[in-house]
């Protein structure tokens, strides 16, 4: 019987190309043979392999096979909850399990090589969730397989032990998913990696990267650059935040927030062209430096607006007071974009749009002074520092493979520039947003190649007639 698309997503089952099976299999082996810790294995004992979650068997028959070439015996086990699948893998040397691996009592069974695609269950759907339990240390939303992952490193022996698991690229920077990375950072180390931009290589419409593993024989809490899976192949330069000359955080001078679905909501009936109020300027309108609101058409509740306004008489309970909470000088950040993109408002004179994030000068200063914080916010936001620490943090969990997803947690945490920003305010109100970059980073004391790196990486990445002029 044919496996509707509706039981495919609920279980999780789609099954590895074989190009990518031969790939995890090659190189598992290929950096096993690089560190020869497999020599003091006896030739007559039998190589241990489990797939927690095998589908028909295909990743451990790819495995078989190239272990038999080697001249290795193997024992092969594979589990998985669908007994069709299960029943096509005939193989003599290869048990299966019938049920869900995360739930079986493994006891003190131990693999020289996991292997396996897990299934990408989505804790935020009805039909996939597992109730916000978590059994082996993830949050509450973290993804089934992130789950597998921890499973599986554990069932790895100790010493010489190798684990190759397919993987939803947001297990690289979820924040459920960071118990986890924490517990693998104790046990194994990244030994390779595999990713590429925007490739999505099932019907499930997921960006994957495959993450190879070692087990050392014992525990060195060391954490892992697990974003650099991204960061290196889009070539972002890393950046150690200890170099930065910095004077405390981003958070301890502005107010950061993001709005959400109810404000959306609130703003549907009151948003059209032809009412009077505060424009309403939306992720797609910002720029880095520049606000596009009366340039560019907005497509807001489906519908496309030339020049959007709020009328404010329309919002009802709370969202007035939301509005006037929004109408002060501030900064809008746009969210999932390559850089940050980020706006000045110093007269407070805009509304931001769904998922606008604002970034609001602390209470208590002078009108001057809150006109000069905004400008510092918005330069500092505007320059390759800001946007390097937030890729090297939050790489993977973008719509796209090459687009950072922001939080105000996250922005809050970027360390503020101890030197004189006022060359960089200056080139940001000019309209010069390379001069912008340039002398933020002599802000954090950055010079040099390091400082050139990061301003070539980021000037390519600004939109459109922004970018370039990059060399210093």
């Amino acid at each position: 019987m044919a496996v509707t698309q509706a039981v495919r997503k609920r279980l999780g089952l789609y099954y590895t190309p074989p190009d990518l099976c031969a790939l995890v299999t090659e190189r598992t082996l290929a950096d096993i043979d690089a560190t020869g810790d497999w020599h003091d294995l006896p030739a007559d004992r039998p190589i241990r392999v489990l797939d927690p979650a095998c589908g028909d068997g295909r990743l451990l028959e790819a495995m078989r096979v190239e272990l038999h070439l080697r001249g290795r015996s193997v024992e092969m086990v594979g589990c998985d909850v669908d007994g069709a699948a299960l029943a096509r893998i005939t193989h003599p040397s290869t048990t299966t399990i019938r049920t869900n691996a995360l739930d079986h009592d493994w006891g003190d069974e131990r693999f020289d090589i996991v292997i396996g695609n897990p299934p990408y269950l989505s804790q935020m759907a009805s039909a996939t969730t597992r109730g916000g339990s978590s059994k082996h240390g993830g949050g509450p939303y973290a993804d089934a397989a992130a789950e597998f992952l921890a499973l599986s490193v554990r069932l790895a022996h100790p010493g010489h032990g190798r684990v190759a698991l397919v993987l939803p690229q947001s297990i690289l920077a979820s924040r459920d998913a960071g118990p986890i990375r924490s517990q693998v950072d104790a046990l194994a180390d990244l030994a390779w990696s595999w990713w590429v931009a925007d490739q999505q290589l099932f019907e499930a419409s997921v960006n994957v990267c495959v993450l190879g593993f070692r087990r050392p024989s014992t525990e060195r809490p060391h954490p892992l650059a697990w974003t650099r899976v991204v960061t290196d192949e889009l070539g972002i330069p890393p950046l150690d935040p200890s170099t930065l000359t910095v004077d405390g955080t981003l958070g301890d001078r502005a107010d950061l927030n993001l709005n959400f679905r109810d404000e959306y909501y609130a703003l549907v009936p009151a948003v059209a062209d032809d009412v009077d109020g505060p424009p309403l300027v939306t992720s797609g309108l910002i720029d880095p430096g520049v606000n596009h609101w009366g340039e560019r058409p907005v497509k807001f509740a489906k519908r496309t607006l030339a020049a959007p306004r709020v009328d404010l008489e329309r919002l009802e309970g709370r969202f007035t007071e939301w509005a006037a909470r929004k109408l002060v000088p501030k900064v809008l950040i746009a969210n999932q974009t390559r850089v940050i993109e980020a706006v000045a408002d110093p007269d407070g004179a805009w509304i931001p749009g769904v998922p606008v994030m604002t970034a609001t000068p602390t209470a208590g200063a002078t009108a001057d002074r809150a006109d000069a914080a905004v400008w510092e916010l918005a330069a500092t936001l505007t320059a390759p520092v800001a946007s390097a620490l937030c890729w090297h943090q939050g790489a993977g969990t973008g719509l796209s493979a090459t687009t950072v997803r922001l939080s105000p947690a996250m922005l809050a945490a970027l360390p503020w520039p101890s030197g004189d920003l006022a060359a960089s305010v200056d080139a940001l109100r000019d309209g010069d947003i390379t001069a912008c970059g340039r002398a933020v980073l002599a802000a954090y004391g950055l010079e040099g190649d390091a400082a050139g790196q990061l301003l070539t990486w980021w000037s390519a990445g600004l939109p459109g007639r922004l970018g370039g002029g990059a060399t210093s």
